[in-house]
């Protein structure tokens, strides 16, 4: 039978409960005696003491026979409800009988006290050498007159009393222990129910999580542990919601932008094979299923490069790099499309400083990116700026256009993944719906943030931040230049020519 965490604490405490108790009374008990011992051992020693000075030394000097000394022995073993020995100069015993009775004779005790105990000082807690049949205490006393060795008196008490002393301590305990133990369990059961409670809140809650149904609350309003432990639960439970939402958003994205292209490649190619579409078109239809496997591959791609980024963290090649010398080169990929939608593109320093600390690859890809981006939403005749600029220890790079811009509504939507403003899948249909969020990722790898304004009609603009070139040691090697004087080559001229007629103005 399973244990509740209750029984357990139930257990453990009464048993707890118990160990200390039985301390506590063993260290009363053992105190208590060991102070009755030594009080009335002192007494004892004091009782010798007045029995030396008013009945041994008148009857060692003969101011008292034998029977008066006898007598005063014996009234003397009354009194304090003790046996008293005396044994004289010669090794005579005389004894009285008071509560105890002795089972050794004369002969046998004077052996015994004289090979142990006989003219020094001494305290015993026994029998006594199984002179007696109970437990007493033995006080030996030497009496000396004028120096002189007089002497000895002993004193046997029975002690019995200690016991029942201790028996009394213990049963008088019982009651107060009783008490203490049902108020303990009282406050326990209290003290249980305001943790347990909470506690089989959060068991009933996050079975209904393991259940899937994360939009249960755990009832649970305070402001300890489990108050805390209840907030982190819910939290846990809404992002678990959120990718719940995400992988049925993910599943239905990914199904819908892989079964389009394979529908259409697949329509076109049996078109062509029954021979629905004639001969002399097949290079047309051809080359949409060329534009359409290329559009997989870009979504296979951009796939595989998240789930990196998810499943890893991302390697980051950084070094020392002049942005400019990547922007410029990016922006001039776009010139074939540019021209073809009469847009103009350019792009702007306003610092000398371009230089960065961060991964050229990478951030060649964010531009891209957004440049791509851009001339999607970018109507005939409008411009995309891309601008630079500098502040503290950042460098900003800038990609504004003057395109159709975001709903208000879909600003904080535009980095996640497969979505698109435009609910028909986009008037551009060979996105893929990855590339910002592939950004995003970028960006955030290198511990910057990329941000987004938009107005409707009046475009967008996209701004990230990139560190400052770190200052590099580089080690001075001797380079050798050769001297020769090159004429530029017909490939460079017409490469310059050919740049000289593209939309594109460099400040």
């Amino acid at each position: 039978m399973k244990k509740s965490l209750f029984d357990k604490i139930i257990v453990g405490f009464v048993f707890l409960v118990l160990l200390i108790f039985s301390a506590l009374i063993f260290v009363t008990i053992n105190t208590t005696k060991r102070q009755i011992m030594t009080e009335t051992s002192t007494r004892l020693e004091y009782e010798c003491s007045l029995m030396a000075e008013h009945s041994v030394a008148p009857y060692v000097t003969g101011s008292i026979d034998s029977t008066q000394f006898y007598s005063q022995l014996n009234n003397a073993a009354a009194f304090i409800g003790a046996s008293i020995w005396y044994i004289d100069q010669d090794n005579h015993i005389l004894t009285t009988q008071g509560p105890l009775e002795c089972k050794l004779n004369s002969q046998d005790i004077s052996s015994y006290l004289d090979n142990k105990y006989l003219r020094q000082k001494f305290t015993l807690n026994g029998d006594f050498s199984g002179c007696f049949n109970t437990t007493v205490l033995s006080v030996g006393v030497p009496v000396y007159i004028d120096d002189v060795y007089s002497g000895m008196l002993i004193i046997h008490s029975p002690i019995s009393y200690v016991d029942e002393i201790s028996s009394h301590i213990l049963s008088s305990s019982y009651m107060p222990f009783v008490v203490l133990v049902f108020l303990a369990l009282v406050a326990l059961m209290i003290i249980s129910n305001s943790v347990l409670k909470p506690m089989n809140e959060i068991i009933a809650t996050s079975k209904q999580y393991a259940n899937g149904n994360f939009n249960a609350r755990v009832n649970v309003n305070t402001n300890n542990e489990f108050g805390e432990l209840a907030r982190y639960m819910e939290e846990m439970a809404d992002e678990l919601s959120r990718s719940n939402e995400y992988r049925k958003s993910f599943i239905s994205n990914i199904s819908h932008d892989f079964r389009s292209p394979l529908t259409s490649i697949k329509g076109y190619i049996q078109a062509m094979l029954d021979g629905t579409i004639p001969l002399e078109k097949h290079e047309k239809y051809l080359t949409i299923v060329l534009n359409e496997s290329q559009r997989l591959t870009k979504l296979t791609q951009g796939l595989l490069e998240l789930n990196n980024f998810d499943s890893f963290d991302l390697q980051l090649d950084k070094s020392n790099f002049d942005i400019k010398s990547i922007i410029t080169p990016t922006i001039n990929t776009f010139e074939g499309r540019c021209q073809d939608k009469g847009i103009y593109l350019h792009s702007i320093f306003l610092t000398d400083n371009t230089m960065v600390y961060a991964d050229r690859t990478k951030i060649q890809q964010v531009i891209y990116n957004l440049v791509d981006n851009a001339i999607k939403f970018t109507p005939e005749g409008r411009s995309i700026t891309v601008q630079v600029t500098e502040k503290n220890d950042k460098i900003y790079t800038s990609v504004k256009d003057e395109g159709v811009g975001i709903p208000k509504e879909s600003l904080k939507k535009v980095f996640d993944r497969f979505y698109k403003t435009d609910p028909s899948r986009g008037k551009d249909k060979t996105g893929t719906g990855l590339g910002l969020a592939i950004t995003k990722e970028i960006i955030k790898a290198h511990g910057e943030h990329i941000t987004l304004t938009s107005e409707m009609g009046e475009g967008s603009e996209f701004i990230f931040s990139l560190p400052k070139q770190k200052d590099m040691v580089v080690p001075i090697k001797p380079v050798h230049i050769k001297k020769e004087h090159q004429e530029p080559s017909t490939a460079d001229t017409q490469s310059s020519e050919n740049h000289s007629k593209f939309k594109i103005k460099q400040n």
